[in-house]
């Protein structure tokens, strides 16, 4: 029996849920892994925006997290959707927890530049979807 959902939407409130689980992760809880950008936050968002829709991708949402910090030190998130207007998010029941794909979260650093958490495929399915990883290296270089 699988233990996991996939569904693709374009609700921005179950997309909003299941980004908002990265920045509530410990770092060794995340299922991403990080890239460094040598471009400071704004800039590395930019570029990645660019590198996205070049394949495709549209920009789905752009939510900085917390509201709280300054503007310097707030992750922004970056939700991604296909062509078709549709942002897949999957749901793992036995983890009781909800991923986005698609979803990739800019930090900036302290030394100005920034890290990007690119999310690992979870399922199977989303070995459809144009890899994040490369995208985020081609933008990046």
């Amino acid at each position: 029996m699988s233990h996991l959902r996939a569904w693709m939407t374009g609700c921005l409130a179950v997309v909003m849920a299941a980004i908002s689980g990265d920045l509530a992760r410990t770092p060794s809880e995340r299922t991403a892994s990080a890239r460094h950008s040598r471009y400071d936050a704004d800039e590395t968002l930019r570029k990645i925006e660019h590198a996205a829709r070049r394949h495709g991708y549209t920009v789905f949402a752009r939510v900085a997290m917390p509201a709280d910090a300054p503007p310097a030190n707030r992750p922004v998130v970056l939700v991604l959707g296909t062509p078709e207007g549709v942002t897949p998010v999957v749901v793992d029941e036995r983890a009781a927890s909800i991923e986005a794909p698609l979803a990739l979260t800019i930090v900036p650093a302290g030394d100005g530049r920034a890290q990007v958490h690119v999310p690992e495929p979870a399922a199977p399915w989303t070995a459809a979807l144009t890899p994040l990883a490369p995208l985020v290296e081609q933008a990046l270089a």
